[in-house]
C-alpha cells in the first residue's frame, strides 16, 4: 500500500509539473528559461519587517511642524534671495509653495527641533521672515506647543526652533536623536528610507530612495532619489542599517517641486556642526554666491562644447549678450567637457569676478567677457 501510495503521488507530481511547463511560452533555440522559486518571499517578508522597524525606530525622534503665513503681508516682506513661502509666478500652485504643511522636525536637544529654514522664508536674524505669525510643533501623542526660532543656517538650510517643553518627558514615545561623531562614508546606489511625519503628524511617512550623487552643494550635500515633498523637508534620511546619515534640506521647489523623486540632504556632520553654532543662538546667512545665469546641456559626445538652452534676464551673461543657442567651447582657457565643469568654475570664483567665454554662434567663434552676479 505505501508503494501504491508513493507511486500515486509521483504520478500526481509529474503531472503537475508537466501541466505548468505546457503553459509557458515555447522557446526554440534558447537557454531554459529560470524561474523565481518559493523561498524568495520569505526573504522579502524578512526585510519589509526590517523596513518597517528601522523607520519606527527613527519616527520616535521626528515631530511635525506647522507654520502660519500671513499671505496679505507676504508679497510686501518679500525681498532678492530665497522666496516667501508661495511667492513663485503663481502664489498658488502647490508645486512650488512652502506652506502647505505639515512639516517635519527632527528631534536633537531636549527642547530643540531642527526643521528646513526655507520654511521660514526670508532671512531674518530675529527669527522667521515678517509673513510667518506662528509656528507650532506636534507631539506624537498630540500635544501642541508654540515655537520660537533660536537660530538660523541658510549656507545648509537649517533652523532651530525651541521649546518651552521638555519633549521626551512631555511624551515619552518620543527620544532626542544623538547626531553621529565623525563623517560617514556614502557610497552611490545605496539604499536609504527617509523618514517624515506625513500630512498627518501623528502618522509617519517612510519613503524608499537611493543615493544618487555624493557631492552637492559644494560638497555639503547629498543628491536622493526619493519622493520628497512638504511633508518630508527637513526628515531624516537613513541608510538601511538605521544609521542617521542626513537631513532633507536644500530642497529647491522651483526646480524640484513636490514629489518630484530628486532632492538634497544635508550630510549629517554638516548638520551637527550647524546645531552647534545655534545652540548658541546664532544666525548665519547665506554667503553671495557668483551666478552666471544660464542654463546649458552638453552638445556633442566626442568634443567640447555646452549648448545654451536658457539665459537669465538681467544676468551677467544677458548683459554680455550670449543667446539662447550659443554653445561654450571654453571658460578662462578651459575646455567645457560637462555641465559640472561650468559648475565647478562658477563656485571657485566670487560675485564680481570677469570670466573669458569662448563661444561658437552659428559658423564663428568669438570671445564674451562676462561678469558674475549674485546668486538670486
Amino acid at each position: 500500500m505505501k508503494k501504491l501510495a508513493y507511486a500515486t503521488a509521483l504520478l500526481l507530481a509529474i503531472g503537475t509539473t508537466a501541466a505548468v511547463h505546457t503553459a509557458q511560452p515555447k522557446t526554440t533555440d534558447a537557454a531554459p528559461v529560470t524561474y523565481v522559486t518559493a523561498p524568495a518571499m520569505p526573504l522579502h517578508k524578512d526585510l519589509e519587517r526590517h523596513r518597517v522597524a528601522v523607520a519606527a525606530r527613527m519616527a520616535s525622534y521626528t515631530v511635525g511642524v506647522e507654520i502660519d503665513y500671513d499671505r496679505e503681508a507676504a508679497p510686501a516682506a518679500r525681498t532678492p534671495g530665497i522666496r516667501i513661502p508661495g511667492m513663485g509666478t503663481d502664489p498658488n500652485d502647490p508645486f512650488v509653495r512652502y506652506d502647505i504643511g505639515p512639516f517635519t522636525g527632527l528631534v536633537v536637544g531636549p527642547n530643540h527641533i531642527l526643521i528646513s529654514d526655507r520654511c521660514l522664508g526670508e532671512f531674518n536674524t530675529n527669527g522667521a521672515s515678517d509673513a510667518v505669525q506662528a509656528i507650532t510643533v506636534t507631539l506624537p501623542n498630540g500635544d501642541r506647543w508654540p515655537a520660537r526660532v533660536k537660530g538660523r543656517h541658510q549656507q545648509i538650510d537649517l533652523a532651530l526652533l525651541e521649546l518651552d517643553c521638555i519633549v521626551d518627558k512631555t511624551c515619552p514615545t518620543l527620544k532626542i536623536a544623538r547626531l553621529p561623531e565623525g563623517t560617514q562614508k556614502l557610497e552611490r546606489g545605496q539604499h536609504i528610507f527617509v523618514v517624515g511625519r506625513g500630512q498627518n503628524p501623528l502618522g509617519v511617512l517612510v519613503n524608499d530612495g537611493i543615493v544618487s550623487a555624493l557631492a552637492r552643494e559644494d560638497g555639503r550635500a547629498f543628491q536622493l532619489d526619493a519622493r520628497i515633498g512638504n511633508s518630508t523637508l527637513g526628515a531624516p534620511v537613513i541608510d538601511k542599517d538605521g544609521t542617521l546619515i542626513g537631513m532633507v534640506t536644500l530642497h529647491n521647489h522651483e526646480t524640484f517641486g513636490q514629489a518630484s523623486g530628486v532632492s538634497y540632504a544635508a550630510y549629517i556632520h554638516e548638520v551637527r556642526d550647524a546645531y552647534a553654532l545655534m545652540a548658541e543662538g546664532k544666525f548665519i546667512p547665506v554667503p553671495p554666491r557668483p551666478f552666471m545665469g544660464v542654463q546649458t546641456a552638453k552638445k556633442w559626445t566626442d568634443k567640447p562644447g555646452l549648448e545654451v538652452g536658457n539665459v537669465v534676464s538681467g544676468s551677467g551673461a544677458e548683459r554680455a549678450g550670449l543667446r539662447v543657442g550659443d554653445i561654450i567651447l571654453e571658460v578662462d582657457g578651459q575646455p567645457m567637457n560637462e555641465v559640472e565643469d561650468l559648475q565647478g568654475l562658477i563656485l571657485k570664483k566670487k560675485v564680481g569676478d570677469t570670466l573669458k567665454v569662448k563661444i561658437l554662434r552659428g559658423e564663428e567663434e568669438s570671445e564674451l567677457r562676462i561678469t558674475l552676479g549674485k546668486r538670486p
